[in-house]
C-alpha cells in the first residue's frame, strides 16, 4: 500500500472516530483533549520500550566487559604462574623483592581485620587452627607402601622393653600401666575444671541431638537408653585444656621425650552400640589411641594411596591398651565390639 494510500485511510479514519463522537454528544474540544492524551500515552508507551531496551543493552555491555576482565586476568595469573615456577632468575628476583613487603602487609591486614573481631569475637578460635580447611581430594601420587605391605595382624608388644619404639608403618598395640578412665572420671575432670574446659565446650559434635556442648556431655543421664547409640566427639586444641586431660591420659612409654605432641587431641565417648565413624585426620601423622574404658573393635583400612597392596587389620581396643598408626598408611574406623556392654572413653592424640 502506498504512502498516499496510508494517510488516506488514516484521515478516514478519525474523521470516522469524529464523527462517532460528535453523535455521542461530544464537542470539538473534548475530542481533541482525547486524541492528545490518547498520543501521550502511546509516546510513553514506546519511550519505556526504549529505556527497557538501553538498560537491556547496557546491562549486556557490562557483563560482556566483566567476563573480558576475568578472562583476562586468568590469563595473566597463569602466565605469572608459569613464568615463576619455569624461569629461575625471575622467580629469585620477585621472592627477593616480595619477602620485605610481607610483614607490612600482614600488619596491615591485621589493623584492618579489629573491626572485624570486635563483632565477632568467636572468631578467635581460628588463631588456634593449624588447618582452616582440609582438602578432601588430597592424593600422594607414587607413595611407597612397603612398611604396611606385609601387614597381616596388629602386632602386641606388651611386655616387651620398648621405651623409644617406632616401626615405621607397622600398626601395634601395648598395654600401659594406666588406671581405667570411666565416665566418672571425665564427669569429675570436667567439674574441678569448668572455668578451663568452657573454653572449648562448644568444640563437641555428638550423633545425639541433646549433646551440643560439653555441659550437655557431662550432664547426661547415663542411664538413658539412647546413650548406648550414642557417639561424641570432644575436640580439644588449647594447651590449658591439653594439660589436664594429660594427667589421666599420659604419654605412652614408646614415645621419645623429644617428639613433639601435637596440641589438637580427641576425647571419644561412645555408647555400648555407638556406630561405626572413622577416627579423625590429626596433625601429624604418627597417631596413638589410648582406651581409657570400655572396648572398640577397630578396623585398619589402608589409605587410598596403598589400598591396592596393603590388606585391612583389626583389633580389639581393651582398657589401658594403647594402638599405634601412622596416618600416612592406615585410615582407622572404630566399631562397636561385641562384648562391651559399659561406654567406651578413647583419647586420640599425634606426634611429629
Amino acid at each position: 500500500m502506498l504512502k498516499e494510500e496510508l494517510l488516506q485511510k488514516y484521515k478516514n479514519d478519525v474523521d470516522l472516530l469524529r464523527k462517532s463522537a460528535k453523535d455521542l454528544g461530544l464537542s470539538d474540544k473534548e475530542i481533541n483533549l482525547i486524541f492528545k492524551k490518547c498520543f501521550n500515552d502511546i509516546k510513553k508507551s514506546n519511550s519505556s520500550k526504549q529505556i527497557n531496551k538501553q538498560t537491556k543493552t547496557k546491562a549486556q555491555q557490562i557483563f560482556r566487559t566483566v567476563i573480558y576482565i576475568f578472562f583476562l586476568l586468568t590469563l595473566i595469573a597463569i602466565f605469572i604462574y608459569i613464568l615463576l615456577n619455569v624461569h629461575q632468575p625471575t622467580s629469585s628476583i620477585v621472592l627477593r623483592n616480595v619477602q620485605g613487603l610481607t610483614y607490612p602487609t600482614l600488619k596491615i591486614v591485621r589493623f584492618l581485620s579489629v573491626p572485624i573481631i570486635k563483632m565477632f569475637p568467636s572468631l578467635t578460635d581460628l588463631y588456634d587452627e593449624t588447618c582452616l580447611l582440609e582438602n578432601p581430594y588430597f592424593y600422594v601420587a607414587d607413595m611407597e607402601c612397603w612398611p604396611c605391605e606385609g601387614v597381616h595382624t596388629v602386632l602386641d608388644i606388651s611386655g616387651i622393653d620398648k621405651s623409644s619404639f617406632t616401626s615405621g608403618g607397622t600398626p601395634f598395640i601395648m598395654k600401659m600401666d594406666l588406671k581405667k578412665v570411666p565416665f566418672k572420671t571425665l564427669q569429675q575432670l570436667y567439674n574441678e575444671n569448668q572455668e578451663v574446659f568452657n573454653t572449648e565446650m562448644w568444640r563437641v559434635k555428638s550423633t545425639n541431638s541433646s549433646i551440643r556442648n560439653l555441659q550437655d556431655l557431662f550432664r547426661y543421664d547415663m542411664a538413658d537408653s539412647a546413650f548406648s547409640a550414642t557417639h561424641t566427639s570432644w575436640r580439644i586444641n588449647k594447651m590449658v585444656t591439653a594439660r589436664i586431660i594429660r594427667k589421666i591420659f599420659p604419654r605412652p612409654p614408646f614415645i621419645s621425650e623429644r617428639s613433639g605432641q601435637s596440641v589438637e587431641r580427641y576425647v571419644m565417648v561412645d555408647g555400648a552400640k555407638a556406630e561405626p565413624y572413622v577416627f579423625p585426620n590429626t596433625e601429624c601423622s604418627y597417631i596413638f589411641v589410648i582406651q581409657g574404658s570400655g572396648e572398640r573393635t577397630v578396623v585398619l583400612k589402608p589409605s587410598v594411596e596403598c589400598s591396592q597392596k596393603c590388606r585391612t587389620v583389626s583389633v580389639i581396643l581393651r582398657p589401658s591398651y594403647v594402638l599405634w598408626y601412622n596416618w600416612w598408611y592406615w585410615r582407622p574406623i572404630s566399631l562397636p565390639s561385641e562384648n562391651s556392654s559399659g561406654p567406651s572413653i578413647s583419647y586420640i592424640n599425634s606426634y611429629c
